[in-house]
């Protein structure tokens, strides 16, 4: 049951990849798409696994679609990579900013999303949605 769970959020991830890329790396010199969705990415499993892991396991089904399967499959580091290459034939300090402005900017998505995921079990709205404080402990 768990390699469905991934396989089920990996078929939904993948086709969602595609369809930013779709819409978006062909905007410009640079492939939006795929910074998109590393970013978009690292904000998103920085939000979930700070919310859902105060519930559930690491291991629970849910978690497994929705992390290792959507949001593994949703971001590519081997595109990123090869885009990465690509642009770099055509243009070396224009590859080594994307690069490198896809890693910073990754980092502080990820901090985003946790820093949001924290505030979310601190204020009474996200400890009226999980019914846990930040602690973990269940409130009244």
């Amino acid at each position: 049951m768990r390699f469905f769970s991934v396989g089920v959020g990996g078929i939904l991830g993948a086709l969602a990849r595609y369809a930013i890329s779709l819409l978006l790396n062909d905007k410009g010199m640079l492939p939006w798409g795929t910074f998109a969705v590393n970013v978009g990415g690292c904000f998103f499993i920085a939000l979930f696994l700070t919310l859902v892991l105060h519930k559930l396991s690491g291991q629970s089904y849910f978690v497994l679609a929705v992390a290792t399967g959507f949001i593994g499959s949703f971001t590519t580091f081997s595109t990123l990579s090869v885009e990465g290459i690509v642009l770099f034939q055509t243009s070396a300090p224009l590859a080594l900013l994307y690069l490198g402005l896809t890693l910073l900017v990754g980092f502080i998505f990820t901090w985003f999303g946790y820093a949001t995921g924290q505030y979310i079990l601190t204020t009474g709205w996200g400890q009226r949605w999980t019914g846990l404080s930040v602690k973990g402990e269940r409130n009244g």
